[in-house]
């Protein structure tokens, strides 16, 4: 195709250099000579501009995008058609792609990497909320501007939810990289299909490459269908359970077993985002503080240290078991139990706990919960001594 660079669109958009291509348009740098500002636009191939499907598919591009208004969404500024190419109008936005982010550095922290998946998730959350499934989630769709904001672009194949549109069924579109199995398998998807694709993201930030590959791009699809997802803690060990069962429940095969939608998956990260800069001293940077810092008070894992008498912990064990015991024998045999016409058992003999016979448990299976005061639990003095303990809201 020969170079467009200086031609001007519509009399105001003057193309310069090319930002990226892909199989029926290509993205220039361009400036609003009306406003004086940099822009993008996405130019249709001209032999795809032939081609009515195609024309339909971008036309309904523009106007996806253009009901749409969020931070963490690319905005439509304008579009139109010149000598009968279509084109579209974005907001510039200077910076990379989180695919190159991820390909740069192998991986990102954990922290941040449940950042961005929380921004990616709550732009997603406007478009579903405006009835369109994005079905091209991935890192190469994802731009992160100079200020660390993650933005989600290229509607391109969205579909709006309660119509059948012309890819509705029998075709797969989308990169299988991040595809969903039911969109593999060229079925009606719905928003969990970009749920799906949003964890796979969430797996390649925090392991640095995709689950699966093949030799070509419909055996990559087959294995989303078809086989279990690698295990992200054996990927990346350092991963907290929290962020594994993350992983774990946007990714399954049958739909019906994610979270119901995006908003269901970013409260979870949202949780999980202070757990992992708890367990890391502190946010890792910039993107994760940013984002913690927009987590509403409610939605936050609360822990606090709490000082426990030992003769607490006994009356509190004490009081579980006379529960167990009314569930196990129902409330009017246990009150024969211990009512006065029972032959009251005889003593029993005083049985001395082993100093390791106690152990600590944490929920997020990191560095353990105190277990150095573990020994205090069972070493015979109820008022003298006292032990550490977490609680954890918000999370589970």
């Amino acid at each position: 195709m020969a170079s467009v660079s200086g031609t001007v669109l519509s009399g105001r958009y003057r193309l310069s250099s090319k930002l990226g291509s892909g199989g029926m348009s290509t993205v220039y740098l361009a400036q609003d000579e009306v406003l004086d500002r940099p822009v993008a636009v996405k130019l249709l191939h001209r032999e795809i501009s032939e081609e009515a499907d195609q024309l339909e598919r971008f036309r309904r591009e523009a106007r996806a995008a253009a009901r749409l208004s969020h931070p963490n969404l690319v905005s439509v500024i304008d579009a139109g058609e010149d000598e009968g190419r279509p084109y579209i109008v974005f907001e510039y936005v200077e910076g990379d792609t989180l695919k190159k982010l991820i390909t740069d550095n192998g991986g990102l922290e954990i922290d941040e990497a449940v950042a961005y998946a929380i921004e990616i998730g709550r732009g997603l959350i406007a478009a579903h909320g405006r009835k369109l499934i994005h079905r091209d989630v991935k890192p190469q769709n994802v731009l992160i501007d100079l200020d660390g904001r993650a933005k989600v672009t290229d509607f391109g194949i969205a579909r709006s939810l309660g119509t059948e549109g012309m890819t509705a069924t029998g075709r797969v579109l989308g990169t299988t990289d991040y595809v969903s199995p039911e969109q593999a398998m060229g079925e009606v998807v719905d928003e969990r299909s970009d749920v799906y694709s949003l964890g796979i993201v969430l797996y390649e930030m925090l392991t640095g490459d995709v689950p699966f590959r093949a030799e070509t791009q419909i055996g990559v699809a087959m294995k989303h269908v078809n086989e279990p997802l690698p295990d992200v803690l054996v990927e990346r060990p350092e991963v907290s359970a929290s962020v594994a069962s993350v992983v774990d429940r946007s990714t399954t095969k049958d739909a019906r077993d994610r979270y119901n939608n995006v908003g269901e998956m970013v409260r979870d990260l949202e949780a999980t985002l202070q757990v992992e800069a708890a367990r890391s001293g502190g946010p890792s940077g910039g993107k994760a503080t940013t984002v913690l810092d927009s987590v509403p008070k409610s939605r936050r894992w609360q822990g606090r240290g709490v000082r426990v008498s030992g003769m607490g912990v006994v009356l509190g064990m004490i009081g579980l078991a006379l529960a167990a015991a009314a569930l196990v024998f129902g409330p009017e045999q246990l009150e024969k139990i211990g009512s006065d016409d029972e032959p009251a058992a005889e003593s029993g003999t005083e049985i001395a706990l082993a100093e390791d016979s106690a152990t600590d448990f944490d929920p997020f299976g990191t560095d353990g919960e105190h277990p150095t005061e573990t020994p205090l639990a069972v070493d015979g003095n109820p008022s003298g001594t006292a032990w550490t303990t977490e609680g954890y809201q918000g999370v589970f």
